[in-house]
């Protein structure tokens, strides 16, 4: 072991503080732990950026996501072929409760929700011009129920927004 001397501003110690008494242990151990997230968090950096890794978090912490298999994707949209009238109602309906949930997180573009759901690996943004985008699919079985979930999220979206489907590609046009 070898001895180090910091000296901290007000707020590093009040972070300091706040998380010795959470783990209960000495500062030195606090500070291991976290040179040891922070080696984490740099090496994760190299296979997503920290804001990809912060949008992981947030969508896996609450348990509300999934992550599934692109192999498993393709199997039940597959599976789920045409789907029922039901089905693709509360496809829609999910994208509609999903405009106020992404609004409360600060996002508001369409280029900033289609960013952020992005992540999902869904699939790849490419922006096309400030108002117009295409998403490359992952799983091109998953054209309809990317489409509904759309369709559903921007249908009471403050300006228009078009959604149109093509081959293994969805075009989405502020016009």
């Amino acid at each position: 072991m070898r001895r180090v001397c910091a000296n901290f501003d007000e707020e590093s110690l009040a972070i300091i503080e706040k998380y010795q008494a959470k783990y209960k242990g000495s500062t030195a151990n606090l500070l291991r732990l976290a040179l040891r997230c922070l080696k984490i968090c740099e090496e994760a950096q190299e296979k997503a950026s920290l804001e990809k890794i912060m949008t992981y978090i947030d969508y896996l912490a609450k348990m509300e996501h999934l992550l599934i298999d692109i192999a498993d994707g393709k199997a039940i949209f597959s599976e789920i072929g045409e789907g029922s009238e039901k089905f693709w109602d509360e496809i829609y309906n999910i994208g509609e409760e999903h405009l106020e949930e992404y609004q409360d997180k600060g996002l508001r573009t369409v280029k900033q929700m289609l960013e952020y759901v992005e992540k999902t690996n869904w699939y790849k943004l490419s922006v096309d011009s400030e108002n117009s985008f295409t998403l490359i699919l992952s799983v091109s079985e998953a054209s309809k129920f990317v489409k509904t979930f759309f369709e559903g999220l921007f249908d009471n979206y403050p300006k228009k927004v078009e959604i149109i489907e093509e081959f293994k590609k969805i075009r989405v046009r502020v016009p």
